[in-house]
């Protein structure tokens, strides 16, 4: 636990308070990156606790949600927390919907004074970086966005967050403008409250690393964030934003590297992750 703790920074009174699950948060995001670099050239992953911990502690490596948030049930756990895991299915757009069971692994924590909160370390560089206050309907600012949790159906709530401007770097607006009936809320997942247990995450853990079809085997990816700002590595492209207020955020700088030295580089400044194997960086995703 001190290692965990010493990895992310922090160093403050431990308390199994909200005050110190949102800290807890905070720092595990900025300090431990969401990246799947080992699936373009790198070892096999597998869903294993002493594993995740060596990777993403010891050897100061990220991964990805089910390696995020199985570390932090552990660690809130650790802490005195009540922790529940619970499955979520990532939305994709309005044509598909919503992407398989399990897609995601979040978490539902109750604190000492009885209050349930969601917390996620694992969704990368667009996710809430304080937990969120299980309160349905209810908007909550936080320095990166807006969002609140909506009843979808009997079985389901729906992560939502208000739709933002991005600015480019040379001050011009790239977002569409909202029409009149336009969605102001972007669903981000769905989630239901069974308890469930790490291991039931293991099938699609393996669906992530072996099919064809899985968005992270597709694209290569390394993100982490603060309540400043973000920075995501994409394939060959990088870029760094500012959050200027919960709604409106803008690009720092942006680039596209020409080999692989130039993004192990970016990887090693700005996540102080060495890597040691022959990275193929791909992407088939368009992020802005």
């Amino acid at each position: 636990m001190q290692k965990y703790l010493k990895r992310i920074n922090y160093n403050q009174e431990i308390r199994n308070d909200s005050t110190t699950l949102t800290k807890l948060c905070k720092q595990h995001m900025e300090h431990i990156p969401f990246e799947n670099l080992d699936m373009f050239g790198g070892k096999r992953r597998h869903l294993d606790f002493q594993r995740v911990y060596n990777d993403l502690v010891l050897l100061k490596r990220g991964g990805f949600c089910y390696e995020h948030n199985g570390l932090f049930n552990w660690v809130l756990l650790e802490c005195g927390y009540k922790v529940k895991m619970v499955q979520a299915a990532a939305y994709i757009d309005e044509v598909v919907g919503y992407g398989p069971d399990f897609d995601h692994l979040a978490l539902l924590v109750t604190c000492c004074d009885g209050s349930e909160w969601l917390a996620d370390v694992g969704w990368g560089g667009n996710s809430f970086t304080h937990p969120l206050k299980f309160e349905l309907t209810t908007e909550q600012t936080q320095p990166n966005g807006v969002y609140r949790l909506h009843k979808l159906d009997d079985n389901f709530i729906v992560l939502q967050k208000r739709k933002k401007t991005l600015i480019q770097m040379d001050n011009v607006e790239c977002s569409v403008k909202k029409e009149k009936n336009a969605i102001e809320w972007e669903s981000i997942y769905k989630f239901d409250l069974v308890p469930r247990k790490w291991e039931d995450f293991k099938e699609m853990f393996d669906y992530q690393h072996d099919s064809e079809e899985s968005f992270l085997k597709n694209n290569m990816l390394c993100a982490k964030q603060r309540d400043t700002g973000s920075i995501v590595v994409v394939g060959w492209s990088a870029h760094e934003k500012i959050y200027m207020d919960p709604l409106t955020e803008k690009y720092k700088w942006k680039r596209k590297q020409s080999d692989q030295n130039e993004v192990k580089k970016i990887l090693k400044d700005h996540f102080q992750i060495d890597i040691d194997f022959d990275l193929q960086p791909n992407s088939k995703y368009k992020f802005v």
